[in-house]
């Protein structure tokens, strides 16, 4: 269910934040909220000669921030993958990509980091910041592990 006043919600959640938080959440006079489309990352993203990067390939929402950080592996295994030979090559780009990106894609199309659940404020900020990151690291590590 969507909430009728996320701004008040914001401003309720941070209220005891030091300033300029309040400040700025005070200056919000509402906030346009835009649907954001998911579908299932396809396991090939081109034809012949042609192929997808980032969200044309992959969209993702901006719940966790993996659109650009994506965006940027794509391009760095596309050059790496097209060096040694263009077309079939490609094919070989989207398959090891599509794995790397869906474990971004599965997640962050849940926006479980947008709900308020009921244990929210029982993890400290701090905690919950160093466990994302953590899988964060896990989950996208294509560009250490690439050959």
């Amino acid at each position: 269910m969507d909430d009728p006043d996320p701004v008040a919600g914001l401003r309720e959640r941070f209220a005891a934040w030091p300033a300029p938080v309040p400040d700025v959440l005070g200056a919000i006079d509402g906030i346009d909220c835009f649907p954001h489309h998911r579908y299932r990352v396809p396991l090939v993203w081109g034809s012949g000669a042609v192929t997808l990067a980032g969200d044309a390939a992959h969209t993702m929402p901006p719940t966790m921030a993996q659109g650009a950080n994506q965006a940027l592996e794509d391009a760095w295994a596309l050059a790496r993958t097209v060096a040694a030979g263009p077309v079939p090559r490609l094919r070989a780009y989207e398959r090891a990509r599509a794995r790397v990106a869906r474990r971004s894609a599965r997640p962050a199309a849940t926006e479980a980091t947008n709900l308020h659940r009921p244990a929210a404020g029982l993890v400290p900020d701090r905690l919950a910041t160093m466990l994302y990151t953590a899988w964060l690291g896990r989950a996208s590590t294509y560009l250490l592990t690439a050959p």
